[in-house]
């Protein structure tokens, strides 16, 4: 194992709070604004809302989008599809195969709950329909992904995952172990 690697397993954990979508297009406005790039800002705001909040999406799809927009200066459809092709890859490989491998089996349940409900965000009921389990069962591990920042509570009563891409990643991670 890396020294680098090492020293982030067992440094304390630190909370960031999720990166507001507008503060994410206006840093990313005036980066490709400043690097002489023309900008779709319908990308731009698709882009924005990939991020998710989430920091190292934000870094990950920057630096993707601005590799991919050098050719030809413009932030376009194009550029988008290459930019979020490779930014999973990333987000994958880096970072949710640790996390979700570390998540016990009954959180790993609790997360496929989420994703088989079939929309963004999932009542407790649902869950419980789903998992057929009581509602204190769903909110122990309903408050262990919230501490793990793996899911949010948008309202009262509702979760939804809280990384891009996740459910994604989820179902192509459970069926690579089918397999």
């Amino acid at each position: 194992m890396n020294n680098t690697l090492t020293f982030l397993l067992c440094s304390n954990r630190v909370y960031l709070s999720p990166l507001d979508e507008k503060t994410i297009a206006n840093s990313y406005e005036k980066a490709f604004t400043k690097g002489k790039r023309e900008i779709d800002f319908m990308v731009l705001d698709e882009m924005s809302r990939a991020v998710k909040g989430y920091a190292y999406a934000f870094q990950t799809i920057g630096y993707y989008a601005w590799r991919f927009s050098r050719e030809l200066l413009q932030l376009n459809e194009e550029v988008l599809k290459q930019t979020i092709r490779a930014a999973k890859k990333d987000l994958f490989r880096n970072a949710y195969e640790r996390m979700y491998m570390d998540l016990s089996k009954t959180d790993r349940d609790f997360i496929e709950a989420i994703i088989k409900a079939g929309t963004d965000r999932v009542t407790t009921k649902q869950l419980q329909d789903i998992l057929n389990k009581p509602i204190n069962y769903i909110s122990v591990y309903r408050a262990r992904l919230l501490d793990d920042q793996l899911i949010t509570s948008p309202q009262r009563g509702v979760v939804q995952l809280a990384l891009p891409f996740f459910a994604e990643f989820v179902e192509k991670s459970n069926l690579e172990h089918l397999s």
